[in-house]
């Protein structure tokens, strides 16, 4: 089974999360096609008080690892989002997902996410779901952390690194660098999709490094399953970024224990 050294919980001060997402898919519902989901809406109203519909999207990944993924369309999709939009939770005719832009803790997040999924499986009496995911998107911006002249391979692990821990490659050689793995985690049917390498925020030239890790299953979990192998996910997904990192990128990071 891969695994990946236990480290301590921690909050990082200067967090390098843009993005945080759980999709849980079940089998198509017809009803969700024809009917707004107003019982959903009017539950979810206080924490997600805006809504969008817009048609379901969903990425494909082709064989090949290089190339970029597919967006398909699949019906209708209603989003639910926060007042700052920092929180959205998306529900289609065969999935219903949690992102949020301002994740902090494990906590808020597992609680915002079942408190959703629990009214969306009690209306429509889903029994049980086809895919679990849960999928964390790190971008680390060296100027951002007093680390702007600090070589990638002072921050990252050399496996990680690759082309860019070798101190005679230099980083104005490139004009991208993106690697792609699917890791068996050998359990429960598990995988992992990592994506890492050299990228930018929008108008932003400077290089930063993204670490994009998608834990999931396709096989079939009960509900009370799927919570607990999100639980795992999260914790795996903990010790993988910090596998990925070294002690002096944690460092300046800022990062305070959690209890």
């Amino acid at each position: 089974m891969l695994s990946f050294p236990e480290s301590e919980r921690v909050v990082y001060q200067k967090n390098p999360l843009i993005e945080v997402i759980c999709q849980l898919r079940f089998a198509r519902i017809l009803e969700i096609d024809r009917t707004p989901p107003v019982e959903v809406q009017d539950q979810l109203r206080t924490e997600y008080p805006q809504l969008e519909t817009r048609p379901g999207v969903e990425l494909a990944f082709p064989v090949s690892s290089t190339a970029p993924p597919v967006a398909l369309a699949r019906g209708v999709a209603y989003e639910f989002s926060s007042r700052d939009g920092a929180w959205r939770f998306v529900l289609a005719p065969d999935f219903c997902a949690l992102t949020t832009s301002r994740y902090i803790r494990w906590e808020e997040f597992r609680e915002r996410l079942w408190h959703a999924v629990q009214v969306v499986a009690q209306r429509y009496r889903i029994p049980y779901f086809t895919r679990v995911g849960l999928r964390y998107q790190d971008l680390i911006v060296r100027s951002e952390l007093g680390l702007a002249d600090t070589p990638w391979r002072e921050l990252l692990r050399v496996s990680v690194a690759g082309l860019l821990a070798d101190p005679d490659v230099q980083e104005t050689y490139f004009d991208e660098a993106l690697s792609v793995a699917l890791l068996n985690l050998g359990e429960a049917d598990a995988k992992c999709r990592v994506r890492h390498g050299l990228a930018r925020k929008p108008d932003n030239p400077e290089f930063a490094y993204l670490i994009d890790a998608d834990f999931f299953t396709e096989t079939p979990r009960e509900r009370h399953d799927a919570c607990n192998l999100v639980d795992q996910f999260n914790r795996r997904a903990g010790h993988f970024f910090r596998w990925c990192i070294t002690p002096q990128l944690h460092q300046a990071m800022g990062p305070q224990p959690i209890g």
